[in-house]
């Protein structure tokens, strides 16, 4: 059971992020989506290692073409678009914020390892969207993420209390001690 339980995880957040990031409201070149509230809350609850390999799966299925990204879309030229400094952080994302919680962090915490953790995805996404697009970085923060920091502190807030009802649901299995 140890050795499947984590298995059962990364599959179930591959699968969790692919159907979040298709709700999806269109805001410029880059679309607001629930992906980012999902990997809050798996890098939240999961172990960074697993947290990061989950992310990574999602990553995958996407390169290799299934419509996992934003909208139903995917193939390996996402990577090479406007968000690939988001798709390339994503990973990290999750691993960041999973360093820095656990079952016994508390709310603020869990908002403060979440809050740096999309802060540095901002940074990622910017610098990619500056790469690809050949804008500056005062156009780049215009357009992917000015536009998202009210609707990311509300995902914030979610993740916090989603994460920290799910550690109280299973405070009892070996996974989240």
């Amino acid at each position: 059971m140890k050795k499947i339980f984590p298995l059962v995880l990364i599959s179930i957040g591959v699968a969790m992020i692919s159907v979040l990031s298709q709700f999806t409201i269109p805001f410029g070149p880059i679309p607001l989506t629930l992906q980012t509230l999902m990997i809050g809350i798996i890098g939240t609850i999961y172990k960074p290692s697993h947290a990061f390999v989950t992310v990574c799966l999602y990553l995958l299925l996407g390169f290799l073409g299934f419509p996992v990204f934003a909208g139903g879309a995917g193939g390996a030229s996402h990577f090479l678009g406007p968000t690939a400094g988001f798709l390339l952080f994503f990973p990290f994302r999750a691993w960041i914020t999973s360093l820095f919680t656990s079952a016994k962090s508390s709310l603020v915490t869990i908002f403060l390892a979440n809050l740096l953790s999309s802060a540095l995805l901002f940074v990622s996404g910017a610098i990619g969207f500056m790469l690809v697009t050949h804008t500056d970085l005062q156009k780049a923060f215009a357009l992917v993420v000015a536009p998202f920091i009210l609707a990311d502190l509300i995902k914030l807030v979610i993740i916090t209390i989603t994460s920290k009802a799910i550690f109280a649901s299973l405070k009892h299995h070996w996974y989240f001690k």
